[in-house]
This record gives structure tokens, C-alpha cells and sequence, in this order.
């Protein structure tokens, strides 16, 4: 049983229909025994994107209403996600990380939790999957030996397997 971890890249697909939604939604819906998990950050950045596309137009106030109201019932409020919380020892951990990956700061902050989490993982690094649209960071995370999709490059027909 693997942790399906979400980064706001993939979630985001979630909550605005574009390439990889469909995925995204049959991860969703096959998830079955596998636990989700995303962090406050990944959150909040789901929301930011969630604005910019509203700001920009490719969504009316009405979307977004629903949009955010499904993002708060099944990311903060929902039986099905965790929130995993990254500690300020893993954000000054994260500068290696950003130096090795070339990541910003918020993808080596979650890369640095998943690796800290991962140890405590029966299974270690192959019971976390990093579900991301973010090229760096999937390569990162597969460098560091971490589970990847990518909901833009995965057939929705391929999920289940």
C-alpha cells in the first residue's frame, strides 16, 4: 500500500479541467486502500492556481466557488488525504537539495519531507508516489529513488494497472 502524494501541479487538475484531469480523476477514483497526502503548501499553491486561473479568465467566480469548496471538502476536510507538515530542520535541509535537483524552494522542502517520511515506510522510498505535472521535481524524486506520475503523460486507461 503506497502513499499517493499529491503536489499542486497534479491536484490542481483536480479542480480545473486540462491535460492529465482525466488521470488525475481515475487516480482519484482507484485510489482504494492507498492513502493520499498532500501539505499546507501544496495546498495553498492549489488555490493560488486555482485564482490565476480565475484572474486570468479561464474560469468565472462561480467555477472557482466550487472549485475551492471541492479543494477544502476533500484535501482539509476529507477522510481521505492527510497533511503532511514540513519542519524548518527540512526546509534548511532543503538547500542541498535544491543545489543537487536545481529545485525552487518549495519543491526541495517536499522532496525533503518524502525523504524523511519514506524512512519510516516499511517499504521505504518505493511506498511513496509522487503524483506531479512538475518535470523537475518528478525527476528529482525519481533520481531519489521515489514512485512518479505524471497525470499529463499517464492514459487515465492505465491507472488501474
Amino acid at each position: 500500500m503506497a502513499l499517493l502524494f499529491w503536489d499542486a501541479s497534479a491536484l490542481a487538475k483536480r479542480y480545473f479541467t486540462e491535460v492529465g484531469t482525466t488521470t488525475v480523476n481515475a487516480l482519484f477514483a482507484n485510489a482504494g486502500s492507498h492513502p493520499m497526502a498532500t501539505t499546507p503548501w501544496s495546498f495553498a499553491e492549489t488555490y493560488s492556481i486555482l485564482l490565476r486561473k480565475l484572474n486570468s479568465g479561464a474560469i468565472d467566480r462561480p467555477m472557482f466557488a466550487t472549485a475551492i469548496s471541492a479543494l477544502d471538502a476533500e484535501v482539509v476536510s476529507g477522510p481521505d488525504f492527510g497533511l503532511l507538515s514540513i519542519s524548518d530542520a527540512m526546509v534548511f535541509a532543503s538547500t542541498g537539495i535544491m543545489w543537487l535537483h536545481n529545485l525552487n524552494a518549495t519543491d526541495a522542502a517536499i522532496l525533503a519531507l518524502l525523504l524523511e517520511y519514506t524512512l519510516t515506510l516499511p517499504t521505504g522510498r518505493s511506498g511513496c508516489v509522487v503524483i506531479a505535472a512538475d518535470r523537475r521535481l518528478l525527476r528529482a524524486a525519481d533520481t531519489e529513488g521515489l514512485k512518479t506520475i505524471d497525470p499529463e503523460a499517464l492514459a487515465a486507461a492505465s491507472v488501474p494497472a
